[in-house]
């Protein structure tokens, strides 16, 4: 077992109810560095700042959206690429034409993902920043 860096010769008990006593098992799990009741109570007591890491499962589905987003933008660029090297690769201006007009929808479709990244970036700077 671990020795400890600093030996605490002076012991003292304290009671809690069973609500308190769970209370503080949730924040001992939820604390990075604190791994016995003893330390965090130590860092309570001495207002050491106690960090608790939370998860926020709203945050779940836009991240989901997120990524569904970045594939399609992905998608959508391999489009791109690929009628551009055709249009480089034609000779024929008229060919060339129907190239740039197949690029166009690709396009737009880029356009209507931005939107979409601008409306979540938007709900979520009003979840964040103060009001």
């Amino acid at each position: 077992m671990k020795k400890r860096a600093v030996e605490y010769p002076i012991k003292r008990t304290i009671r809690f109810t069973e609500k308190e006593d769970a209370k503080l098992g949730k924040l001992l799990q939820k604390s990075t560095y604190c791994q016995t009741l003893s330390e965090l109570i130590r860092d309570m007591l001495f207002k050491k700042e106690i960090t608790v890491n939370t998860y926020d499962a709203s945050l779940q589905e836009v991240k989901l959206q997120l990524a569904r987003i970045r594939n399609e933008l992905q998608a959508i660029g391999v489009n791109i690429n690929q009628i551009a090297r055709y249009f480089n690769s034609c000779q024929d201006v008229e060919a060339k034409q129907a190239y740039a007009e197949k690029v166009v929808p690709h396009y737009s479709n880029v356009k209507g993902k931005i939107e979409e990244l601008l409306a979540i970036l938007s709900q979520l700077s009003r979840r964040w920043l103060p009001k």
